[in-house]
């Protein structure tokens, strides 16, 4: 039985494609053929093929006041309520 063929359509800036082209010709592929590359990568991954990130500026991190940073340091270093360690225990194995 013939697969059923459909056409995928974006745009992008004159200057975009232009490197596109070049890029996959330099790799020998036609640009059509990388995006069937990409395509059947994004469903084979069930999402990218590879890690899509924003880029977080400095200005854009909160950093604890040292009385918030002694404050957490202190809960992490106090003791699991016994409910809460139960609970957790049921996932994880803890090393004491």
């Amino acid at each position: 039985m013939a697969t059923t063929m459909t056409s995928l359509n974006t745009k992008l800036s004159a200057e975009e494609k232009d490197a596109f082209v070049r890029n996959t010709a330099a790799l020998g592929l036609t640009p059509s053929a990388a995006i069937k590359v990409f395509v059947h990568m994004f469903n084979e991954c069930g999402g990218f093929p590879f890690e899509v990130r924003r880029q977080v500026s400095d200005d854009a991190t909160t950093y604890l006041s040292a009385d918030d940073y002694g404050r957490f340091a202190n809960a992490l270093d106090s003791a699991v309520p016994a409910a809460t360690r139960e609970l957790l225990d049921r996932e994880f194995s803890w090393e004491d």
